[in-house]
């Protein structure tokens, strides 16, 4: 992870006041800049959740609280922001339990040497992470306009079809009613058998035509 000139904040959920001067004093030792807030109690840490964090360093056990829970908090407000578990003892199971729970990384008090790594791999991880869930985003949008254009080239297509239909039906259509009448009319009038017999035949040849534009009109 590049290593900016903005300080990484960093909410640090612990009731030692020592066990955090430490944590955030090998921070800054291996070269990070850190910003840091210590809470303490449920309340101060709900509140300092309405800020923004580029990660949480949380202790397991506290009084009337526990990391876990943090963690559940964390992760109902549905926030991607890394969360490492810190802990002076912390059970295999436990530790799997946090990890699958969404944790980043969990870590022994006695080993905080691997906390600047884990902790940049943690906002790196997140931030690839945020990134994904943009391009999701983006992606879905994306899809809904284009679903949004397809539906609305189809009303277009169907209004296109309604038109053509009206067209037909009443300039085509019409057109050929008012001849197929004419036809009949010399056909009734006409005492030449030969024109009797043109005109049957037209009524036929216009009648068929009346068919056709029928079909194409629907």
């Amino acid at each position: 992870m590049s290593r900016t000139a903005r300080p990484l904040r960093v909410l640090h959920l612990e009731d030692s006041e020592l066990d955090h001067d430490l944590a955030m004093a090998l921070l800054r030792r291996s070269g990070l800049a850190i910003d840091t807030v210590r809470v303490d109690t449920r309340a101060d840490f709900e509140a300092a959740l309405d800020q923004p964090w580029d990660a949480i360093v949380s202790d397991f056990n506290l009084p009337g609280f526990s990391g876990l829970q943090a963690l559940d908090i964390v992760r109902a407000r549905d926030r991607i922001v890394p969360f490492i578990l810190v802990s002076g003892e912390i059970g295999e199971d436990t530790a799997v339990a946090a990890m699958r729970s969404g944790a980043s990384d969990y870590l022994l008090k006695n080993r905080l040497a691997r906390l600047a790594p884990a902790l940049e791999h943690a906002i790196e991880a997140a931030r690839t992470t945020r990134a994904k869930a943009e391009a999701d985003r983006e992606l879905a949008a994306s899809r809904q306009r284009l679903a949004e254009l397809a539906r609305h080239l189809q009303t277009q297509v169907e209004a296109e079809r309604a038109a053509i239909a009206r067209e037909i039906h009443d300039d085509v259509g019409g057109s050929l009613t008012a001849l197929k009448f004419d036809i009949d009319w010399i056909r009734r009038h006409s005492s030449d058998p030969t024109v009797q017999q043109r005109a049957v035949s037209a009524l036929e040849t216009v009648s068929h035509a009346i068919g056709a534009s029928q079909r194409v009109m629907h």
